[in-house]
């Protein structure tokens, strides 16, 4: 079989990127792998080591397209054109949609486009609402992107709701459901405890996974927090992490609102900056609970992997699918702060056992990632 050459325009600073690209890339008899990323994308020593360290070839960055700078960007796609003439790849594989897909419109290299939840549910259907003096411009975006999706040869969805969302949105006759999916056979037969924080070590504490942004509503967590009894309060240690790609505003208020809970109701947190993945699931593994409060979401990849480490697992009332998230948590009735209190004083006091192992088969059945990404390598040798 001949060796494909693969290049990925994605974020090198996410874990989840990274882990699409380094099932390939680390199977060297089958791939060569290289990575684009835009120069909005800040891509530190030990980050650029570790994409070595995976056969991930990183190329040069490139600036973004923008309207607004014509020369930049008529400078970025001769750029592109350039790079993709030398490269030659098989295949252009396009991971998160907004803004990368973009790309495609200046290629005629066979090409895969991955959306992962607020690209195709929030970002792109937007541009069609919007309303004003700036209608033209956002309706241009909306079919610069409408002719990518329907350029690439197949795109894929890490959830249902995505799915149908490309359906509708571009009439597109059939995504493919192709979730990121969590090494969930590894999870479940280690205990990490080597790689879990000094900070977490013998105390009780309730893991929020996702990052300090407006759209995971950390804020909303802190309400309810602060609505908890005493007797939560007492006995547990809220952890939050900063994570990479954060909104710094966001962050210091957060950070303000958390000093203040710790002055007026003593409450105990801890910030995180940053978690590897082999530290992400220690943490997970030794949890009280898990909580997630996005505004909307694909298969988040922290969910799948609190059901894969057997911790309790709190989730918003979003359409998340059933073949994942039925009878494996608790869902929130209400997506508010009343709603999560309650959530959190049952889970803590009295988690359903029958929703923990529900979620273990559920999770390997429809979540374990050599299993999604045997779906990605047929499209890949489809391509051929």
């Amino acid at each position: 079989m001949k060796k494909q050459k693969i290049l990925y325009i994605a974020n090198g600073n996410s874990i989840h990127d990274v882990k699409w690209m380094s099932f390939f890339s680390t199977q060297n008899e089958r791939y060569t792998c290289f990575l684009l990323c835009d120069t909005m994308c800040e891509l530190n020593a030990q980050t650029k080591s570790t994409l070595a360290e995976l056969n991930i070839h990183l190329v040069e960055q490139i600036s973004p397209l923008s309207i607004k700078r014509l020369l930049r960007s008529w400078r970025a796609i001769r750029q592109f054109k350039k790079m993709v003439q030398d490269i030659k790849p098989d295949v252009i594989h396009v991971l998160f949609a907004t803004p990368n897909a973009l790309w495609l419109n200046f290629t005629n290299t066979p090409s895969i486009i991955t959306t992962r939840g607020s690209d195709i549910l929030r970002v792109i259907p937007e541009l069609k609402a919007q309303h004003g003096i700036k209608k033209p411009y956002f309706m241009y975006l909306f079919f610069r992107f409408k002719k990518a999706f329907k350029k690439a040869q197949f795109c894929t969805g890490t959830s249902q709701l995505q799915v149908r969302s490309m359906k509708t949105t571009f009439s597109l006759p059939e995504p493919i459901l192709i979730r990121t999916g969590v090494d969930v056979k590894k999870i479940i037969g280690s205990d990490y405890k080597l790689y879990l924080p000094k900070k977490l070590q013998g105390i009780p504490y309730v893991i929020s996974p996702r990052f300090m942004s407006p759209i995971y509503r950390i804020d909303m967590q802190l309400d309810a927090i602060e609505k908890l009894s005493d007797h939560t309060i007492k006995d547990l240690t809220f952890v939050f992490i900063r994570g990479v790609q954060y909104d710094a505003e966001y962050y210091a208020t957060q950070l303000k609102r958390l000093e203040s809970l710790k002055k007026e109701k003593g409450i105990k947190s801890i910030v995180l900056e940053y978690l590897s993945q082999d530290e992400i699931v220690a943490v997970l593994k030794h949890a009280h609970l898990c909580v997630m409060t996005p505004q909307s979401d694909g298969t988040p990849n922290s969910a799948l992997e609190a059901m894969a480490a057997s911790c309790p697992l709190i989730v918003p009332n979003l359409p998340y699918d059933d073949d994942l998230f039925l009878g494996t948590c608790l869902m929130l009735n209400e997506n508010t702060a009343e709603s999560l209190a309650i959530a959190i004083e049952t889970a803590i006091h009295n988690y359903p056992e029958r929703l923990i192992i529900h979620a273990s088969k559920q999770v390997l059945a429809n979540g374990d990632r050599t299993n999604e990404m045997q779906k990605l390598t047929d499209l890949y040798d489809s391509m051929d």
